[in-house]
């Protein structure tokens, strides 16, 4: 919806946070969390009805909070956001707790190393994955590196990072290890060891896919064209589109992430002809927890016998809300074309700071029509493939197609998260946390709740169906 697709950026924009804060005593964690998502989660109301049952569980959570080990205090937080059973609310630690993981302060988690003279002698390197890499496609949309591969004495190549738009990583650290046997070591963002196997495309792609991560090559430039890479990164990934037989299409897609809209719309222009020829289409989105509905605008008129109606959200006015807006605002401040948009995001300050603590309807409807003009040539028969981990937009997704006369829904029933969304990181006051929430309700509510309940398909299939593709195809050719 529109305002979804403008939002975005703002939403996705991660501040860095006040290292120079001590960290939180347990109880004082557990405090300051109760605070912010009682005050700034749009669900907590709707999700706290039972006021017994919530106050009794939070009086037992500070029990153990102020009786508790600090290595312990996240599995408390964790128990508190779980209470909600949303899958927009999400707390992690912002370093390691427990767990394997690279320590800032020790020399040998990082590479020494002149960056200056490592970027100037890479016109001379001889090693082919010696040079400068960047991660422009991650699952999560997580934070962004600038990553240099150099070989050690032990044959390994080290990946080291020479920046980073995570406040959790110094230059020089160790990202990532490459092994001969092609076996890797590697970091994530909140610095857990992760291992598996590594996949390498023409000296210019490295695909982790334990770690679900890609880095492209950027200096020496590849001699890959940036299609070519955008198609290489979409078949690691799994984002496919094949005949399976002369009537019947199949496109796979894992994920509607950000990273990801490009490819997903190079996969339908790429495929317009064969789409336009297909009687039938398959769409498998079975653990597609999410991301844009930007991701599969493309593909909507091949699906839609008619316009979608939408209903409209509501954001709860907070400065946090506030903040990120503004930090938007100074982001694209210098881009001509981000004109309109910034002019809306002002708009939308200005209500919010007139009605904090309250929601907001920026568009001031409670529904609107997306008109589509369905393709002139494409598919009678769709249907679309699900499972309870799709989640999210890929929600969104499914409740949009059952709309058109020509779609059906096959599979389980998806997770349910999909009332509460455009989520964000929130400082809540302890820097060695993260917290995502969600900043506005949908206008369904109460009438039409998806979260815990999800999308029931037209279509259950059993555990006793083993190839749902193969289902698929012989439900709709038969």
């Amino acid at each position: 919806m529109k305002t979804k697709i403008i939002f975005v950026a703002a939403l996705l924009f991660i501040a860095n946070m006040a290292y120079a804060q001590n960290e939180c005593a347990c109880g004082d964690a557990l405090d300051k969390l109760i605070k912010k998502i009682e005050s700034e989660y749009p669900g907590f109301e709707e999700k706290t009805k039972d006021k017994i049952l919530y106050e009794s569980f939070k009086q037992e959570l500070r029990k153990q909070a102020n009786s508790t080990e600090k290595a312990k205090c996240f599995d408390i937080l964790k128990k508190y956001t779980s209470f909600f059973r949303d899958g927009h609310i999400w707390i992690n630690p912002a370093t390691s707790v427990g767990t394997k993981s690279v320590a800032s302060t020790d020399p040998a988690n990082f590479v020494n190393i002149d960056v200056v003279k490592f970027r100037n002698g890479l016109k001379n390197a001889r090693n082919p994955l010696e040079g400068v890499w960047k991660n422009k496609f991650e699952w999560t949309g997580g934070a962004g590196y600038e990553i240099g591969i150099t070989k050690n004495s032990d044959g390994v190549q080290v990946g080291f990072v020479i920046s980073s738009t995570s406040a959790f990583w110094k230059p020089n650290e160790i990202k990532f290890k490459l092994y001969p046997d092609g076996k890797f070591e590697f970091y994530g963002f909140d610095k857990k060891l992760k291992t598996g196997r590594y996949e390498i495309y023409n000296n210019s792609i490295i695909y982790f896919k334990e770690a679900r991560a890609v880095f492209i090559k950027e200096t020496p430039q590849s001699n890959l064209t940036a299609e070519q890479v955008k198609r290489k990164v979409g078949e690691f990934y799994g984002f496919t589109m094949k005949k399976l037989t002369d009537k019947t299409m199949l496109i796979t897609l894992p994920s509607f992430d950000y990273p990801f809209v490009d490819i997903i719309e190079d996969l339908v222009a790429s495929n317009r002809s064969q789409l336009a020829q297909a009687e039938n289409l398959i769409i498998d989105i079975r653990g597609n927890s999410g991301g844009t509905d930007n991701a599969y605008q493309t593909l909507l008129p091949y699906l839609m016998s008619n316009s979608i109606r939408t209903m409209g959200v509501e954001y709860l006015a907070t400065q946090t809300l506030v903040n990120g807006l503004e930090s938007y605002i100074k982001m694209v401040s210098d881009k001509k074309e981000k004109q309109g948009e910034i002019d809306t995001v002002r708009r939308w300050i200005g209500l919010f700071e007139k009605n904090m603590g309250k929601f907001v309807n920026v568009e001031g409807s409670s529904f609107a029509i997306q008109k589509i003009i369905p393709a002139e040539k494409g598919p009678s028969h769709v249907l679309v493939l699900t499972d309870n981990r799709v989640g999210s937009s890929a929600e969104n997704f499914v409740m949009k197609t059952k709309q058109s006369k020509k779609v059906k829904v096959a599979g389980t029933v998806t997770s349910g998260g999909l009332d509460y969304a455009a989520a964000r990181m929130f400082d809540f006051g302890c820097p060695e946390y993260l917290l995502q929430l969600p900043t506005f309700r949908s206008l369904r509510l109460p009438d039409y709740p998806i979260d815990n309940i999800g999308m029931q398909p037209d279509i259950y299939l059993d555990k006793s169906v083993k190839d749902w593709i193969q289902f698929a195809l012989e439900y709709l050719e038969q």
